[in-house]
């Protein structure tokens, strides 16, 4: 048998088209710790996430999309950004304000970043459209020499969803 990961348990419910999966809710920081769990550090080692912001529910479509973002962003990160050099960490911040959920994703002391890809992945194809397309809001890549930057907005009467 197959043992599903945190982030599984999160959006199984809402795929899985029940009436129930879209009462649901779950928490912002709840998804945020379940997709960044396989990241985490090891005992002795420097954490590689820190994390923070208000309690945010997200009804069963918007952690879809959220999960699939937050996902995107950490295999990236693991695989060219700050999770590649083992000292590398990501803060990812929240606030919600003028009816938009507000989410930064900052990297640092990862490699050198010298700019925009020039090629756009299809995982970042599909986060950018479930961010705009299926949530109605914004997602904004700032690709600075330090680290990857990402600016998310959604519209809060989107996120119960």
């Amino acid at each position: 048998m197959t043992r599903r990961s945190p982030s599984h348990e999160l959006i199984i419910p809402a795929l899985s088209g029940t009436n129930q999966a879209a009462r649901q809710t779950a928490s912002l920081d709840g998804l945020v710790s379940a997709i960044t769990s396989p990241y985490r550090a090891q005992a002795g080692e420097h954490e590689r996430f820190h994390y923070e912001g208000p309690a945010v529910p997200l009804g069963g479509q918007t952690v879809t999309s959220l999960a699939l973002v937050l996902h995107e962003l950490a295999t990236n990160a693991a695989k060219y950004g700050a999770l590649s050099l083992p000292e590398g960490h990501i803060a990812i911040t929240w606030s919600v304000a003028a009816g938009n959920l507000l989410m930064h994703w900052d990297e640092k002391s990862g490699p050198a970043v010298s700019g925009t890809p020039q090629n756009q992945g299809f995982g970042s194809l599909l986060a950018r459209r479930s961010i705009e397309g299926q949530l109605g809001g914004a997602l904004t890549y700032d690709w600075r020499p330090q680290g990857l930057v990402v600016h998310l907005s959604v519209p809060t009467e989107r996120l119960l969803q």
